[in-house]
């Protein structure tokens, strides 16, 4: 088994289809792919029997808080049987994105950028992320880069595009997989440096945690291995690929899942 579990898509804020992505996966030698594309399931059904070589497993990456500790929390979910109570929960986060994604290009074209939702729209396909007006103001000639002056100046760093939504609460994202039939893995604790919250993550049926991922330096995988060996957790991994819609991202089977017999034997 050679497993990239944690690769975005066109369906969420990735660069490349999943037809483009399965091609490149056989390129890679890969043998399971999780399309684990943020807050949806959009057409796993059909995405599921794409190509015989490689087994798709059915996933998702829950973007999740935790309130008490003002933590972000991704949630990745594997293997679900029922997309109703994801979706259900998700739906929400899909709409708020859409609508502050809208209010950053009125700001956008308030600032004298030649942008409207219309021409940001054909990029997207669940809801407009940041990525698609990047991608948008890149084509267009308007930035020089992707995550260039425009990205650092005015989407980060205090500036006049740089805010958020609310999201789900993290334990509610893991509720929400074990009852759609999956397992909860943590996703990149050593990005968002959440490791306070896995005792109430695993009070609500954390399965496992992201071990292999770029993030993922010495020192947090030896907290999360520790964490892991405590709370009897079992361990994946992926590259997190975006394809051109990550900073300094990795490529796909850059970082793939240890052959767990838990994980495997349950997709």
């Amino acid at each position: 088994m050679k497993a990239d579990l944690h690769v975005h898509s066109t369906v969420s804020d990735g660069s490349f289809t999943r037809h483009e992505i399965i091609t490149l996966a056989k390129e890679k030698g890969l043998t399971h792919i999780a399309f684990s594309d943020h807050d949806c399931t959009v057409d796993f059904d059909k995405v599921s029997t794409l190509d015989k070589d490689i087994k798709i497993i059915p996933a998702i990456e829950i973007s999740a808080y935790d309130f008490e500790r003002c933590k972000k929390v991704h949630v990745l979910g594997y293997g679900y049987t029922n997309a109703v109570p994801l979706e259900q929960l998700c739906r929400p986060t899909l709409e708020k994105r859409n609508e502050n994604c809208l209010k950053q290009i009125e700001i956008l074209a308030e600032m004298r950028y030649d942008i409207s939702a219309e021409k940001v729209q054909k990029y997207s396909n669940t809801c407009i992320y940041k990525q698609h007006i990047l991608k948008y103001l890149y084509d267009t000639k308007q930035s020089d880069e992707l995550f260039g002056k425009i990205y650092l100046e005015i989407f980060k760093n205090g500036g006049r595009c740089d805010f958020d939504i609310k999201y789900v609460d993290c334990r509610d994202a893991v509720k929400a997989i074990k009852e759609a039939g999956g397992l909860a893995v943590l996703a990149h604790a050593g990005q968002q440096e959440n490791y306070s919250t896995v005792p109430k993550l695993c009070n609500c049926g954390l399965d496992g945690i992201e071990l292999f991922h770029p993030s993922n330096g010495a020192k947090a995988m030896g907290i999360i291995k520790e964490l892991a060996a405590e709370h009897k957790l079992f361990f994946t991994g992926g590259s997190d690929f975006h394809g051109l819609y990550e900073r300094d991202g990795k490529d796909l089977g850059d970082f793939t899942s240890p052959e767990n017999p838990v994980i495997s034997g349950a997709m």
